[in-house]
């Protein structure tokens, strides 16, 4: 943020936006997801029905073995997963469906269609992103069989975190919770409309705070209000999925640092979400204490964008088989009648009247390319005809520019 005075000219206040501590867990093409083959040795020749499971390992007393729904096996077809939807053969489909079953119903051992253990380590990870409700699983392990120095068949156990009552009684707190989030939407909403809702709900009641539990879950948002970057998106996409909006879960770096954000299908397309940089307890975090209320409560910049958006500032992880996103109808600032694609000083004009009309704190908006960008600076900053668009006394404002997404934010 920066602080210009009509008295005493410009003075420059830095702020730094940090994107340290939103580490994803799983944050490179491989995935760091504990995958453990275990050892397998040669079976003798036996008839078929008689393998021997090898290296068996013992199971806690809590893993579960709860069941679900039968209608929910029909899910993933009734619904658009993109993980699923990109799968290229009934074999790689069949998989995903065993994988997901065998993780919904917490079961000890499912035998799989293949023996290809890496194929079954990429449907997993799919699996993972397209279902934030699976929020007690943090890996897998296979088990091998061999006959004659052939492996024949390989079994999956999901790695579970928690144990069975205590995986009830969340799922019980989470539908409760999601119901009430969900249950503020306006009526007659469109997609935009419903996710904007669940944006800016989402940012306002919950804080980024490194190291809070369940953070790389749904379970630290919706249950306690505290989580990182992992957490943040995977809850959007929870709720998304809630309404039927088509949700993915995209994990990649900024700055080298682990980063997870979404991928959201509104109104027939697609769009790139990022509520961690949305929420200013997020961008506050090297403030000093004093001036930690300056940023607006949500920002937008990485509301609804393309991919050449917000590839400027995000590097997504290689091997996503990923849309291009550059559908514009419902980018946050187009939409909000905040965008300018010139620099026209009787749009800024409108917008500045609006806000206060509003009674808003802050004005934000959004320049069409670099050449608006830089006019609209020189107008406004350098030679400060920002004091003419704010309301009285009009004398000092601060400000804070995005040279990334090309927006400038005025606090009134």
């Amino acid at each position: 943020m920066r602080r210009v005075s009509k008295e005493m000219g410009l003075l420059f206040v830095l702020v730094l936006l940090t994107l340290a501590g939103c580490r994803a867990k799983w944050d490179n093409p491989s995935g760091d997801w504990e995958t453990t083959a275990r050892e397998s040795a040669e079976l003798p020749g036996t008839d078929a029905g008689q393998w021997e499971i090898v290296d068996e390992t013992q199971t806690e007393e809590e893993e579960i073995e709860a069941s679900r729904p039968d209608e929910e096996r029909e899910e993933t077809k009734d619904f658009f997963y993109y993980g699923y939807a990109a799968l290229q053969t009934d074999q790689e489909q069949k998989l995903y469906e065993e994988i997901l079953d065998s993780l919904k119903d917490c079961k000890e051992e499912t035998v799989l269609s293949t023996q290809d253990a890496q194929l079954t380590d990429r449907i997993f990870q799919l699996v993972i992103a397209d279902h934030p409700e699976i929020f007690y699983v943090d890996g897998y392990s296979l088990t091998s069989y061999e006959s004659e120095g052939k492996i024949v068949q390989i079994s999956f156990t999901g790695s579970y975190l928690l144990g069975r009552d205590e995986i009830e009684r969340r799922r019980v707190l989470l539908a409760e919770t999601a119901a009430q989030w969900l249950g503020g939407i306006p009526q007659g909403a469109d997609d935009y409309e419903k996710v904007k809702y669940l944006y800016e709900y989402l940012i306002l009641h919950t804080d980024y705070e490194k190291g809070s539990a369940d953070s790389q879950n749904i379970c630290s948002v919706l249950l306690n209000g505290k989580s990182v970057c992992q957490g943040y998106a995977k809850t959007l996409q929870y709720l998304c999925q809630q309404l039927r909006i088509p949700a993915m879960l995209i994990t990649g770096e900024v700055e080298g640092q682990g980063h997870a954000w979404d991928l959201l299908r509104l109104d027939g397309d697609w769009y790139y979400v990022d509520p961690t940089w949305g929420d200013a307890s997020y961008r506050q975090i090297e403030q000093e204490p004093s001036t930690k209320e300056t940023f607006p409560a949500v920002n937008y910049d990485y509301f609804c964008v393309t991919t050449e958006q917000i590839s400027r500032t995000h590097v997504f992880t290689k091997g996503q088989e990923l849309p291009e996103c550059n559908a514009v109808r419902d980018q946050y600032y187009r939409r909000e009648g905040l965008y300018l694609e010139t620099a026209d000083l009787t749009a800024v004009s409108e917008i500045f009247d609006r806000a206060v009309e509003q009674q808003e704190h802050v004005v934000t908006f959004q320049c069409a390319n670099e050449a608006v960008y830089r006019e609209l600076y020189r107008l406004l900053i350098t030679e400060q005809q920002v004091f003419d668009f704010l309301p009285p006394p009009g004398n000092s404002t601060a400000y804070s520019e995005s040279d990334a997404q090309r927006t400038f934010t005025f606090w009134l």
